[in-house]
């Protein structure tokens, strides 16, 4: 370590003896449960958020287990993990340096963390051991900022940055980041499809709820990575497989290694996606690799073998092409034999009639119809001239969207879609027809005769129709909305968000550099730091309301009971999710503030009920959407509440959000009896 001078090393200690009066001085209105002072990372860890931002003195002395490169230090003693920030400048650190430090106590994104003023490197010593962690576990948050042992099999390596590496790791069916970050350069050795077994600092990506949205493994080292069993020499050296073997029963059960397919080329999305034919089945393989293949190239592929929404894909995947043959003919089609499930991923024509065009920001989308059935197509946004009522036969790789078990242990296509490659995909039949005066007066003699018979059925057929496009049409509204509304949120983000970062890092700067005595200074100071915590809070709830990350990936019915699992996970709660009826989509709105609303319900009861059980209930039937959150918790007066407009903060949101969906909220909750909160949506 550089010496300091004495002038330094004086205003050092003055500083930080003045931090630690300060902060023993604020102690003794500190509440019971709240210790003097922090000795050890246990304690730091069981500190609430609202506890450690009281600023209670940290004395510590730990071992350094990795180092950020935003001046983030991350340590352990004998009881846990921490980390602390802010170092001096030019003060170097090193995984394995044995460290004491002052400092105090802030809440941190997760696990609360220690703003210091004083560190001093006492020595080397050796790291903690790590302990195995699976990915639930990491999930968790319980092994968050310490030292963990992972073991899977490499998916993916990507360079992010210069000399920050990004390495996707296999742990079963879920899929970890590992982000190494050495000190100096290296050339990674081949890893994908090693198994491997990584050491390092658990982390993970945060959500302005204090909730783990992804884990992450971080090192520092490439010695953390410890080749088990090395990747083959030759990525396709593995025997060729069939698309017709993947995932089948195995009596030894399914390898985590990467197969080896050769087929012939149907389609190319490049660095996204190829759809293959092999022995007249068809394959989706998902890859990044952007060399470009035509129709009829034979490629040889190897991916590691995974469950799409209907049948097998590949994933993680390179290929290499080794031969040509003629383009492949499409197979001729009807929707009713797509949906027994034998073409998806294959290359396919159908006839069907044109209903309507959508045009979203990167795509357009047919919506179409073949007898009773409706379903769409879509291809890159391309300005088309088609008319409604047109007939049309269409040509594009099935994809089958969603599918549905049925008696005897067979799944069924329930919805397809076709993904078409050029509009020269696209041939009219024929033109919808015009009724002249003639034939309108032929075409009503004719009804009248048969409608007797056909009105029924023609009802029904109608019904049936309107509903399944009004589903694809709300889907594919839906998906522009989200779309541009990330686009908006990420643009926020990248703007606002690191303008507020970087205002609130100088502020914390210009605080550091101040001497004591300009306390008129340092006091208009503080309230500027409030000002840009303020606003970084109020721009967050902004984002929010944008992006629903959770209804991203599945409905409300599956986003509630997945939110509710991680809030209450590692509190010791026991929960309970009940969806009854049938669940079925709503309009964005509503589902994004129903899912806010039992967020808010589950973030008070973790918090301040100090309860054991809570029970979540979401009902559909046709009046509407009902949600009931309910605990048996310390409960609580709701006479109590301050009688401003709406009541207390969280109360007055969950009802400005139930007025923007006109939902009706019904608060039940007596001291010592748990609370009851239900929201009833009409449809």
């Amino acid at each position: 370590m550089r010496a300091r001078s004495p002038i330094t090393a004086l205003f050092h200690a003055c500083l930080g003896g003045g931090l630690l009066a300060l902060a023993a001085a604020g102690a003794l209105a500190q509440p019971a449960d709240v210790p003097a002072a922090i000795t050890s990372a246990l304690q730091l860890r069981h500190l609430a958020p609202t506890n450690a931002a009281r600023r209670v003195p940290v004395h510590l002395r730990a071992v350094v287990t990795a180092v950020d490169w935003q001046r983030t230090v991350f340590i352990q003693d004998e009881t846990g993990g921490t980390f602390f920030s802010a170092r001096p400048a030019g003060f170097t650190l090193n995984p394995g340096d044995k460290i004491e430090l002052r400092g105090v106590t802030y809440a941190g994104l997760f696990v609360p963390g220690i703003n210091t003023s004083n560190v001093q490197r006492l020595g080397r010593a050796e790291l903690p051991p790590a302990v195995p962690a699976t990915y639930d576990d990491l999930l968790s948050g319980r092994c968050h900022y310490q030292r963990v042992e992972v073991v899977g099999v490499v998916r993916a390596v990507e360079t992010v940055e210069t000399n920050a590496f990004s390495v996707t790791l296999a742990l079963g069916p879920r899929k970890l980041e590992v982000r190494l970050r050495p000190s100096s350069e290296v050339a990674l050795p081949r890893l994908v499809d090693a198994q491997v077994r990584v050491t390092g600092l658990a982390a993970g990506y945060i959500n302005d709820k204090r909730q783990i949205v992804a884990p992450q493994v971080f090192i520092n080292d490439l010695s953390s990575i410890r080749v088990e069993q090395p990747p083959p020499e030759d990525p396709f050296s593995a025997p060729v497989r069939t698309a017709a073997e993947l995932l089948n029963f195995n009596p030894d059960g399914a390898s985590p290694h990467r197969v080896v397919v050769r087929a012939v080329v149907t389609h190319q999305r490049p660095g996204e996606a190829l759809f293959l034919r092999e022995a007249g089945r068809g394959l989706h393989v998902q890859t990044r690799q952007l060399q470009r293949v035509q129709p009829g190239d034979v490629v040889e592929v190897a991916g590691f073998p995974a469950m799409g929404t209907f049948s097998a894909l590949l994933e993680d995947a390179e290929f290499r092409k080794v031969g040509n043959e003629s383009e492949p003919a499409p197979l001729r089609a009807t929707v009713k034999e797509v949906l027994k499930g034998a073409n998806d991923a294959d290359l396919v024509t159908l006839d069907a009639q044109l209903l309507e065009v959508l045009q979203t920001p990167t795509e357009s989308v047919l919506l179409l119809r073949a007898g009773d059935t409706a379903f769409n197509a879509r291809l890159a946004r391309t300005p088309l001239e088609l008319r409604g009522g047109s007939q049309v036969r269409l040509t594009g790789v099935c994809r089958v969207e969603e599918s549905t078990g049925s008696p005897g242990f067979r799944a069924n296509p329930r919805t397809v879609e076709l993904l078409l490659r050029s509009p020269a995909d696209i041939a009219v039949i024929s033109a919808p027809n015009w009724w002249t005066a003639q034939r309108l007066t032929v075409a009503a003699v004719s009804l009248l005769v048969l409608a007797a018979v056909a009105l029924a059925w023609v009802a029904l057929l109608q019904r049936r129709v309107a509903e399944q496009t009004e589903v694809i049409s709300s889907k594919v509204e839906r998906e522009a909305i989200l779309e541009e509304r990330q686009r908006v949120a990420r643009e926020m983000h990248d703007t606002l968000a690191q303008s507020f970062s970087g205002l609130g890092f100088q502020l914390d700067a210009l605080a550091e550099q101040l001497p004591r005595e300009a306390e008129p200074a340092q006091r208009r100071l503080e309230t500027a730091k409030q000002m840009v915590r303020h606003g970084q809070e109020e721009f967050r709830r902004s984002l929010m309301n944008l992006r629903a990350q959770e209804l991203e990936r599945g409905s409300l019915a599956t986003a509630l009971p997945e939110l509710a699992r991680q809030i209450t996970a590692g509190t010791g709660i026991e929960l309970r999710c009940d969806v009854r009826g049938t669940p079925r989509g709503l309009p964005e709105a509503v589902e994004m503030n129903l899912l806010r609303i039992g967020q808010e319900c589950l973030t008070n009861v973790v918090q301040h009920a100090g309860a054991k059980h809570i029970e979540i209930e979401l009902r559909y039937d046709a009046a509407g959407v009902r949600l009931r959150v309910a605990d048996d918790g310390a409960g609580f007066s709701p006479q109590s509440l301050p009688p401003t407009p709406g009541g207390h903060f969280g109360w007055r949101g969950i009802r400005e959000r139930a007025e923007q969906i006109r939902a009706k909220v019904d608060l039940s909750s007596q001291p010592g009896r748990g609370t009851e909160v239900i929201v009833t949506c009409p449809a």
